[in-house]
């Protein structure tokens, strides 16, 4: 649907400063809990429990998490004590309260004492719960504790969600386990212009090409198997475009269409361990719903957790079968390649800040009526992510670019709910 440019213009820069302070007013999480070590040695830190058991620290708060390790949540950071963490390792029964009736296939496993890492394997194998050391008790439920308040409860018990860093890294890592699905809301406010050669009176000119763009993303992923997931989005997008040479306008106009289709796959080829990250490849392709241009692509992802920060980097590749278009704001490069990097900081488990920047190097592209030269653009991002409801997150962000003759910026603010 095409409409002058000029009439949208007001209500979408509205509509940009009202995304702006909806993201800025966005709660920020619990305040940050007492996080100085305790003095008794009995009580170990994540830190502590992680490297006594000689594992990774975020994969033990995933098992504390999921109620497979004793543990204790107090406010939002957690604490193991130190006998309870020995007993379940050692696989002694007869101190540790299992949550899950025991089966005989893996009431009582075998723990591998040759290797002193406690194999992923292994820590499946194992579901046994519970902080208290039997000491002439009366016999209590196996899979019921009392609490302090008086209140039926499972020791180490705590929602099983995930934190605020984990959800940052949704587009980066694999976290839906096989059935569960994540359908995410975002809206995108981004202006930018950029440079071109464009024919102009039968000769060939410079031309500055202006986009106002405002951007309603729907965004759906699904676990499908073992560390395997899909996903697909779509949008709607309403832009403005006005093209200049010099300081004359070319032409000018504007544009509401539903966005195009992607559809992809993404896996965890290796799991992080000591020395090295997390390996999570993607495979993606883009299916146009008006005019645009097929594309597909792959891509790397590296994600390493050093607590309390996340690092990652990734690299995505993408080749657009180009086609020729009169308007000039619907070219796009047949190759391009994405690189980026950054952190995700865990203030506390409901959230977490990040910052990246990314680099996106495009190839030159000849079409009939332009010529698209090779481009290399930067751009910063920063935002955060802050816990709002059970499986609800939001998280406001804004990007802005870094280099190139042209300039730009984008906000936007995204809610992902997972079921």
């Amino acid at each position: 649907m095409e409409y002058p440019a000029p009439q949208k213009k007001l209500w979408r820069r509205f509509a940009a400063a009202i995304l702006l302070v909806w993201g800025l007013g966005a709660p920020l999480g619990p305040a940050l809990g007492n996080t100085q070590p305790s003095s008794d040695p009995a009580v170990l830190t994540l830190g502590e429990a992680a490297s006594l058991l000689r594992v990774i620290s975020l994969e033990l708060k995933q098992y504390a998490q999921r109620n497979k390790i004793p543990a204790r949540r107090i406010g939002s950071i957690w604490r193991f004590n130190r006998a309870a963490l020995m007993a379940w390792l050692n696989g002694d029964w007869t101190v540790i309260a299992s949550t899950l009736p025991p089966t005989p296939t893996d009431a009582k496993p075998a723990l591998s004492t040759a290797n002193p890492m406690l194999s992923r394997h292994e820590m499946k194998r194992v579901t046994a719960t519970g902080t208290s050391i039997a000491q002439n008790q009366a016999p209590t439920s196996p899979s019921r504790k009392i609490s302090a308040e008086g209140k039926d409860g499972t020791i180490g018990a705590a929602p099983e969600q995930r934190t605020a860093d984990d959800v940052f890294l949704r587009s980066q890592k694999v976290l839906l386990a096989p059935g569960e699905v994540t359908i995410e809301l975002g809206q995108f406010y981004s202006k930018s212009d950029s440079q071109q050669l464009a024919a102009v009176g039968g000769g060939v000119g410079l031309a500055t090409i202006e986009q106002e763009t405002l951007t309603t993303l729907l965004l759906g992923r699904v676990g499908v198997g073992a560390e395997t997931e899909l996903f697909a989005s779509t949008s709607f997008r309403s832009q403005d475009n006005d093209v200049y040479v010099g300081s004359t306008k070319l032409s000018e106009g504007g544009r509401a269409e539903i966005g195009d289709i992607n559809l992809g796959v993404r896996r965890t080829l290796l799991h992080e361990g000591p020395g090295y990250p997390d390996i999570i490849a993607t495979i993606d392709g883009h299916i146009p719903t008006g005019a645009s241009s097929y594309a597909i692509g792959g891509g790397l992802a590296l994600v390493k957790s050093i607590d309390p920060a996340v690092l990652f980097a990734n690299a995505n590749y993408r080749h657009t079968f180009s086609r020729n278009f009169i308007d000039l704001a619907r070219l796009e490069p047949e190759d391009s390649l994405d690189i980026s990097m950054g952190y995700a900081l865990a203030l506390n488990d409901t959230l977490t800040l990040s910052t990246s920047v990314s680099g996106v190097f495009s190839s030159a592209t000849s079409f009939d009526n332009a010529t698209l030269r090779q481009q290399n653009s930067y751009s910063m991002q920063v935002g955060l992510t802050s816990w709002l409801a059970e499986g609800l997150y939001i998280e406001p962000s804004v990007s802005f670019g870094l280099s190139g003759p042209g300039d730009s910026v984008a906000f936007s603010v995204t809610m992902p709910y997972t079921f």
